[in-house]
């Protein structure tokens, strides 16, 4: 049973299907009740425990492999006329979780066999094991290639903003519901955002983890421009 007053989420649920799908879902709350969220620290913890869970596959089940797989970060989030209703009574006035729109949903992982890719998100690269993504990899039925990307999330509470869906810290998330520290990274490796490594951004990241990653299986950054396929390229990672 998930603690729902205790995150970063420690428990979380999987489902595997018959056919070979497996979709491990983090849910973190309702933006609404929770204070202060940095959704980093959620995210951290969903990674630790989706290398976790590959690690205990790869001991229990080593055999099976995924025909299919998601790995989900989801939020409830009231729109504007719910939240002033639950600041005012201390109570939404109808549960809003049977509400698709009140979803929101970071893909941090997806994976099918019919596209023979797998889609890793960049906070998922940041806070993983350098291994991490071999070991799921190698329990994939079959992968060409890993393209990454930079932080996305699903929401269709404002399905025409672009302010709301495209920005790093929505005005929205930050200042109307109060999270000061949500930020949704983009995927960097032409100029420097670290204080450490060799060159100070997500090609550390890369590096580390081609070194442990299949070599048959292709590296490939989503939507790269001239720079950044120049400075994939002097990594070494084409």
């Amino acid at each position: 049973m998930i603690n729902k007053d205790k995150y970063p989420i420690e428990d979380f649920d999987v489902l595997i299907e018959k056919k070979g799908e497996a979709f491990l879902t983090f849910d973190c709350g309702d933006l609404g009740i929770r204070k202060k969220v940095d959704n980093s620290e959620d995210t951290f913890t969903a990674v630790r425990n989706t290398h976790n869970f590959f690690v205990e596959h790869n001991l229990i089940n080593n055999n099976k492999k995924f025909n299919e797989l998601k790995c989900v970060l989801r939020y409830l989030i009231p729109n504007k006329d719910q939240y002033i209703f639950f600041k005012k009574n201390k109570k939404y006035e109808e549960d809003i979780s049977s509400y698709y729109e009140n979803y929101l949903r970071y893909f941090l992982l997806d994976y099918s066999k019919k596209e023979k890719t797998l889609y890793v998100q960049s906070s998922f690269l940041q806070f993983s094991e350098p291994h991490t993504l071999s070991l799921i990899s190698t329990h994939l039925v079959s992968v060409n290639k890993i393209i990454f990307l930079g932080d996305l999330f699903e929401c269709r509470l404002f399905p025409k903003s672009d302010e709301f869906n495209f920005k790093a810290s929505p005005e929205y998330i930050t200042n109307f519901l109060g999270h000061k520290k949500w930020f949704s990274p983009s995927l960097i490796i032409d100029e420097e955002v670290f204080d450490e490594g060799l060159y100070k951004n997500h090609l550390d990241d890369l590096v580390g983890a081609r070194k442990f990653v299949n070599s048959k299986i292709k590296f490939e950054i989503f939507g790269a421009t001239d720079k950044e396929k120049k400075c994939f390229d002097f990594a070494g990672l084409f």
